[in-house]
């Protein structure tokens, strides 16, 4: 009886006031990738104000050494006796386009609805956690575990934020990603790898030898060979074709690929013994689903490029995955999180005691969607992708016009305050 007791006094201490308060002025901060300091500094300040241990860490730009920001980290202690949890959420929008019929920064409210530049992707889940850790402080229940609040930078560079965190050695049991879902519990999610082709060509004009036409397979038109092959953006990818995956129940549809870039230039290559050479460049990614590995999709595109050669001898090409080498910012591997899981348990009985509904989980409202999760879920980190914001409100997603309801923002305070309080109470 005394933690029902105590998670009653925690939910009824977070407030419409409260959360709506905290949303519009992160809205009214403008915080782009990599100029997030401004938010950042207001965020630390409230923590701190909360009474949470809060120290500011620095992060650089994973390709512009000179370029920085900073996000905060905020540790409500516990006894050490429990369990820790992170609340992680990035900072700068994950949209930022023109078409906005309202002021982006304007944090509207009106008909119960916040517009603005990241209203639920993802400064709505980003305040859902504080406005959470919040109640439960100022309930002042005693913790076991640590809860970690981690506002994150630079989500659109491949979750540079949480990776410096990781790399700095904060690391929790447990972790709450703030991506909206819809307020729904997704365990599962597709994963990322980006895949560079590079093809070669002699560069013939237009006088040539017999011999050399024989051996001459355009670098362009190898690439649209490769192309063919592989399929069709935004098409699911077959079972029994050249990638090798078992089709996930809650992933209809996927994997599916895109193709990215593809460009050509003039280079010089030794191994021509000096003749000049032409190469082109192509970039597509594979949006994956749990099961595939990233020696597997390796073969698998290996595979498929030995058998095009088979076909055209004169195939030249150089493979790279990921495409931006090991450290490649943009992989990031599938997750799936049982439904057992503590911590999803935890999450689905917060969601319906604040929400009066029983709980949605699965992949369906984050299906396609990467978050900062997938990376520690690699870790063998516990995480759900879990927020405010339903998508399915626009016609097509990235959009302007972004806005969350106020009641979804609360909603998701006290599910995750009696999530964070279940699991490190």
């Amino acid at each position: 009886m005394k933690k029902a007791a105590d998670y009653r006094k925690i939910l009824g201490m977070i407030t419409n006031e409260q959360v709506l308060s905290l949303e519009q002025a992160a809205i009214r901060i403008p915080s782009s990738s990599f100029k997030e300091h401004e938010l950042a500094d207001y965020l630390a300040n409230y923590m701190f104000d909360m009474g949470l241990e809060v120290e500011m860490m620095e992060v650089q730009h994973p390709t512009q050494p000179d370029k920085k920001s900073r996000q905060p980290i905020g540790r409500l202690k516990g006894t050490g006796e429990g369990p820790s949890l992170m609340l992680n959420g990035h900072m700068d929008p994950g949209v930022e386009m023109s078409g906005w019929t309202v002021d982006p920064y304007g944090a509207k409210f009106e008909d119960g609805w916040i517009w603005g530049m990241g209203a639920h992707d993802d400064k709505g889940g980003v305040v859902a956690a504080i406005c959470a850790v919040e109640a439960i402080k100022r309930s002042g229940t005693e913790l076991k575990g640590d809860i970690l609040l981690c506002p994150v930078i630079a989500h659109k560079y491949g979750g540079a934020g949480t990776r410096a965190l990781v790399k700095k050695g904060v690391l929790t049991d447990y972790c709450i990603n703030m991506e909206h879902s819809a307020n729904t519990i997704a365990n599962v999610c597709v994963g990322i790898v980006m895949i560079r082709i590079k093809t070669r060509s002699p560069d013939l004009f237009f006088r040539y030898s017999a011999e050399a036409k024989a051996k001459y397979f355009n670098a362009i038109e190898q690439q649209c060979e490769i192309m063919r092959r592989i399929g069709t953006s935004l098409e699911p990818l077959p079972p029994g074709g050249w990638l090798r995956f078992t089709p996930h129940p809650e992933l209809p549809g996927f994997p599916t690929l895109t193709f990215d870039t593809i460009h050509k230039e003039h280079y010089y290559h030794p191994s021509y013994t000096g003749m000049p050479t032409r190469e082109c460049e192509m970039c597509f990614q594979i949006r994956t689903v749990p099961g595939q590995t990233l020696e597997n999709i390796r073969a698998d595109v290996k595979r498929l490029l030995e058998q095009i050669r088979a076909d055209r001898p004169n195939l030249q090409y150089k493979l790279t995955i990921p495409a931006s080498g090991e450290d490649d910012p943009w992989y990031m591997e599938p997750m799936d999180v049982p439904k057992d899981n503590p911590l999803v348990v935890a999450l689905v009985d917060g969601q319906r005691i604040a929400s009066n509904e029983e709980p949605s989980v699965g992949a369906a409202m984050r299906i396609g969607n990467v978050g900062d999760g997938n990376i520690l879920v690699a870790l063998g980190i516990p995480t759900v992708q879990y927020g405010p914001g339903d998508i399915r409100i626009y016609k097509e997603w990235p959009t302007p016009d972004e806005r969350v309801k106020l009641d979804d923002l609360v909603i998701a305070a006290k599910a995750v305050a009696y999530a964070s309080y279940r699991m490190c109470g």
